[in-house]
């Protein structure tokens, strides 16, 4: 029989399911990375408390959930029979009423998931969005670089991030983004010190640091302008930043890919990302709005 413990912060779930998680760091580093990062701030992602879900098997953790509102929920690896475990989860979502927009997890898990949720929720129907490929890195190869060079973005250059925030929002999602985010996000990047630059004779790319969990960490935002591109530079501003980031304290370096873009998909392996499995994204559609759905 499975249970789930909800958490009412991200240090309790580490506490509880961290040393879960992190025998397979780097292909959970979604649900560990955002745990970590909610560890430290549980209003990082937006001002709404996040959920934070354990599912033990005999009292042991085998999985976990984790959501920050308005996002989907995510999950990671389960390792145990997944069916029974993604039952019992969305059975206690269910009764709580919790409301989920979708789902982002490992194939399998997210599959099991959406099955379960749109057969317990009359009306709903899942909509595919994404297949993604998570990548790890523990070592780069080195490739010809562009021009240029790699440094911290800074307060100088806010409203140009911003900008290329929000172009980057728009490509990943399809929505218009709200610029006052992609400001307040620039901002707060620049701050935080994540957001780097590949600058030649001005800026051409960028690539950010986020989710850094207690082995590795994550590379993610990578764009260069339409005008700037198929010059080498997403290339030579992922090798830097990674390099950096190895040459730190880190162990590894993940990311993921959206499998529609196979350019992506050889710049990153040409670098010395190897590919650990696939994951989903699903959106959920009710012909009936209603709390639990």
């Amino acid at each position: 029989m499975y249970d789930i413990v909800q958490h009412d912060h991200a240090d309790e779930l580490l506490a509880l399911s961290g040393a879960y998680l992190e025998k397979r760091e780097s292909e959970n580093n979604l649900p560990l990375g955002l745990a970590h990062t909610l560890a430290r701030d549980p209003y990082y992602f937006g001002d709404d408390p996040p959920l934070l879900l354990s599912i033990l098997d005999s009292g042991d953790p085998v999985g976990v959930a984790v959501r920050s509102p308005p996002h989907r929920i995510v999950l990671s690896i389960y390792d145990t029979e997944i069916d029974g475990a993604v039952d019992r989860l969305v059975q206690h979502l269910q009764n709580r009423k919790v409301r989920v927009p979708g789902v982002v997890g490992p194939e399998t898990e997210a599959r099991c998931f959406c099955s379960q949720w749109i057969r317990t929720s009359p009306g709903c129907s899942a909509i595919p969005r994404k297949r993604l490929r998570a990548f790890e890195s523990r070592s780069v190869i080195d490739v010809p670089l562009a021009p240029g060079s790699l440094r911290l973005a800074e307060t100088a250059d806010q409203r140009l991030m911003a900008r290329w925030i929000a172009a980057f929002s728009r490509e990943a999602t399809g929505e218009e983004p709200d610029p006052e985010k992609a400001d307040r996000n620039a901002m707060k990047y620049i701050a935080e010190r994540n957001l780097y630059i590949w600058e030649d004779d001005g800026p051409v790319s960028i690539a950010r640091q986020s989710r850094a969990m207690k082995n590795g960490t994550n590379v993610t935002m990578v764009y260069t302008p339409d005008a700037l591109r198929n010059r080498g530079y997403a290339t030579s501003c992922v090798y830097a930043l990674t390099r950096k980031l190895l040459a730190d304290r880190y162990s590894f370096c993940s990311l993921f890919t959206d499998l529609s873009n196979p350019a992506s998909n050889r710049i990153y392996q040409k670098i010395g990302y190897v590919p650990l499995g696939d994951w989903l994204e699903f959106d959920f559609d009710c012909a009936v709005e209603s709390a639990d759905c």
